[in-house]
């Protein structure tokens, strides 16, 4: 059964609630024309209006960016960091043929020195040059530099060789076990020169900060100024016998931020250019190019400029708005425009033409903007700070779109030059339109093989979903070729880690920490970490107190090395660590409080994934436990730390969003279609590129981290809109036909024909993401292209069976065809 487009009635067939709403999206087309310059001054005046606040916007890739300011594992971080400083800092490497030849000395005491003087945001540079050296002459306390007097002969080198190899200080901290490479550690300032100076480490000598004013960590874009000076320097020192490398978790997210900016700036572009061209192909028109593009670009920068207003920064999640607004906004507009030059061509003024586009789709879209909005909604509920800024900012952008999409979008329509669309045989039916429609019909008429072989696939997609591993291992999201990549795993395995974790033993007494039996607790529980190996983490090195007080103590007893040992007398620890304080050493500060009550212990790591710290850290707890029992309290921290929280959150954050998402668009797709049957029957199309998309991820090992946890309610959402403009129309046509083939067919021939040219055009936008040199975004665009795919199909061939089987169970007035048109 077909039909000519041209005899349809403006009234639709039977009245429903929808009709007036309808009509009225008609009736406000009309008047966008006849306004239409007016319109578009009061628009661009606006945006430019808002847009004057895109400088001020801002991009943060720290861990504790990841963390609600209240979050107790952020407050415990700042508190350490405003206590001791940075726990993490720029590992410089430097590789030569022995590092006690007197040439390659040389090289890094250059190379030191210039750090100091020209790195911006300092607080430190620690090398073999200034690490401390302790040791006794008589009865005096040597803590000097360790090159305070430089070798000049062969017999200088051969002792500074056997200080470094008698003591446990350096090794694996500041020099290899082959001694081939040493390190040089760059600690940045933890303060911002744009907030309050104040000394991290101030606390030691009982200076108080300002009352009420909280200080402004060190920037991203500060790390970055240090991180890129450092490049600078380093490559005026490289040579063939002085090979470096530059690691470090202040390097990795300077390169997530860069890599971030040039990824996600080069291939934005390139998606739009892939975009206009499709669209090109598709529509043949200069307007169908253009306008689609000016709508996703007005919400775009409108969303990202109301982010700079609110103090919204850029972060791993928020990055993708901007594709995310291109697919919703190209995809409102192509809609729009397929109705329009539907009815264009069927010899329609323009103006009737643009009352008629949105009358047909204008409440689709709006709904498609609503579902899309609420899908987006429910990552408010994450407790993941830049997932529920993305909550906020994305339901925003798309009723940005929307309003762009219903308000601009007609105007522009409007009064852009075209010329007159060609009149089209009303028998003359396009491949495009034939192909859809034939599918239509295969799936109406062999409804329950379409069902059951969906069934199958969906079965399949389960059992992958099933092997999906969590994930987050950003120094992995980088090839294997990139050199912060290869810098980060030479240094892991040569120097036994690039990664701190921080350890804080609070006695809660003054004193407390200069107890011989507390000292030899966290000894303890540095021998039981050392000793601890879990699935692919390790703790290569740790520091601490003890360390000072056993150097001092070996010091104070004529070198010997039977005295590297804790002493057993309180009173002995408090003069000696009195000694060590006096002897112009300032390390104590960097490694107790000034009340001796709280000290820290530093452990040192390969950077791993941190899937695997939950575990490793649940068991230094229980050792802790037993080993301080009441002596103590330990708290964790570090970046590490909040990784790892990020990590085991990601899975429970996961299923809350998909099961909000749901119970949001749900009652939408219930309302929009009038019965609560259909409705929840459409959320089986909805749900099936969800599904599928995981199943994609488990079979093929792509693990859930923080992008792809994205994808299932940005799918769920991109998947919805289809299914609103498909079951939109269904309902309308079969309402006034009662027939559930004829409704299919003239669904798929009118509203089909934009959701097959919206799914090749944002398919292809997002799958240009995968050429990123980013594995992550690579992901995204992969799997995110494979939804918009899945999307379709189900809406192309699921969705009719099963309206075709809900429809024998469902007793409805039939109104003839011919009837309906004569009506």
């Amino acid at each position: 059964m077909s039909r000519d487009d041209s005899a349809e009635p403006r009234g639709f067939g039977l009245t429903t609630f929808r009709d007036p709403i309808e009509k009225g999206f008609g009736d406000f087309g009309r008047f966008v024309h006849r306004r239409a310059w007016w319109v578009i001054v009061g628009v661009v005046v606006c945006s430019a209006a808002l847009f004057t606040q895109l400088p001020q916007l801002g991009i943060d890739t720290s861990t504790e960016g990841f963390l609600p300011d209240d979050n107790p594992l952020r407050v415990a971080y700042e508190d350490f960091r405003d206590r001791y400083g940075r726990d993490q800092a720029i590992l410089i490497a430097v590789e030569g043929d022995d590092v006690f030849d007197l040439a390659f000395l040389e090289k890094l005491r250059a190379l030191h020195e210039e750090l100091e003087s020209e790195l911006p945001h300092l607080q430190d540079v620690q090398s073999l040059l200034d690490t401390r050296n302790t040791r006794g002459e008589g009865d005096q306390l040597v803590v000097e530099d360790l090159l305070e007097d430089w070798p000049e002969s062969e017999a200088d080198l051969a002792l500074l060789r056997e200080r470094v190899r008698s003591s446990r200080l350096y090794v694996d901290q500041l020099i290899s076990r082959d001694e081939r490479m040493t390190t040089l550690i760059v600690k940045p300032d933890v303060y911002s020169p744009m907030g309050q100076a104040t000394d991290a480490l101030a606390g030691f000598e009982d200076e108080a900060a300002v009352p009420g004013e909280k200080p402004v960590y060190l920037t991203g874009e500060e790390n970055s100024e240090v991180v890129e000076a450092v490049r600078v320097i380093v490559e005026r020192h490289r040579d063939a016998d002085f090979r470096i490398l530059v690691a470090g978790v202040p390097v990795m997210v300077h390169r997530l931020m860069t890599g971030m900016l040039t990824d996600m700036g080069r291939f934005t572009a390139l998606s739009i250019l892939t975009i206009a061209f499709f669209l090109a192909l598709l529509f043949r028109r200069v307007a169908a190019v253009i306008l689609p593009l000016v709508v996703s670009g007005f919400a775009m920068l409108s969303t990202l400029s109301l982010m700079a207003m609110m103090g919204i920064q850029i972060a791993t999640t928020t990055q993708i708005i901007p594709s995310f607004l291109l697919a919703v906004g190209v995809g409102g507009a192509v809609h729009i425009l397929a109705i329009f030059y539907q009815a264009s061509a069927r010899g329609e003024s323009r103006e009737d033409s643009i009352a008629y586009a949105l009358q047909h789709s204008g409440l689709a879209v709006a709904m498609t903007s609503f579902t899309t909005a609420g899908g987006m909604l429910s990552f408010v509920s994450s407790g993941i700070a830049p997932v529920a800024e993305l909550g906020i900012m994305a339901p925003i952008g798309v009723m940005m779109a929307l309003l762009f999409c219903l308000v601009l979008l007609p105007a522009l329509i409007a009064v852009f030059p075209m010329k007159a669309s060609e009149q089209v045989d009303p028998e003359h039916v396009s491949p495009a339109r034939s192909f859809l429609m034939a599918c239509g019909d295969m799936a109406t008429v062999h409804a329950w093989p379409v069902v059951g072989a969906w069934a199958l696939l969906l079965v399949l997609s389960v059992v992958g979903a099933t092997r999906i591993e969590l994930s987050h291992d950003p120094v992995r999201w980088f090839p294997e070729q990139d050199p912060m990549r290869i810098a980060m795993e030479t240094i892991d395995e040569r120097l036994n880690g690039t990664m701190f974790v921080e350890v804080v033993v609070d006695t809660g007494v003054e004193n407390g920490i200069q107890s011989p039996q507390l000292l030899d607790r966290i000894e303890r529980f540095q021998d039981f970490a050392l000793g601890l190996e879990g699935e692919e983490i390790r703790v290569g090195k740790t520091i601490s107190i003890t360390d000072v007080v056993k150097e001092t103590h070996q010091a104070l007893n004529e070198n010997r090395p039977e005295f590297y040992a804790i002493p057993r007398d309180r009173e002995l620890v408090a003069q000696e660590l009195l000694l060590f304080e006096n002897s112009g050493s300032d390390d104590l500060e960097e490694l107790v409080d000034s009340q001796f009550s709280e000290t820290r212990v530093t452990l040192k790591m390969p950077f791993s994934n941190m899937i695997h710290y939950a575990g490793f850290f649940d068991r230094l707890a229980e050792e802790a436990e037993e080993i301080f029992g009441a002596a103590a309290t330990l708290t964790f921290t570090g970046e590490s730390r909040m990784m790892s929280w990020l990590v085991s959150t990601l899975s429970i954050n996961l299923m809350k969003t998909y099961v909000l998402a749901f119970s949001i668009i749900t009652p939408l797709m219930i309302l929009l279609l009038g019965s609560v049957r259909t409705g929840l029957v459409s959320m089986i199309p909805n749900l099936t590129p969800v599904i599928v998309t995981l199943g994609v991820m488990g079979w093929f090992g792509i693990p859930l981290e923080v992008f792809t946890m994205l994808i299932g309610s940005i799918a769920l959402g991109l998947a919805v809109d289809d299914t609103v403009h498909f079951m939109h129309n269904f309902r309308r046509y079969f309402e006034w036909s009662g027939d559930v083939r004829f409704a299919v067919r003239e669904t798929l021939a009118t509203t089909g024909q934009a959701l097959l040219f919206t799914t090749v055009v944002l398919s292809s936008g997002f799958f240009i993401f995968m050429f990123a040199t980013m594995k992550s975004l690579h992901h995204f665009g992969m799997l995110t292209g494979i939804t918009i795919i899945v999307a379709f199909l189900a809406d192309l061939l699921l969705a009719p069976a099963l309206m075709s089987l809900l429809a024998r169970f469902v007793t409805r007035p039939v109104i003839a065809v011919g009837e309906a048109e004569a009506a």
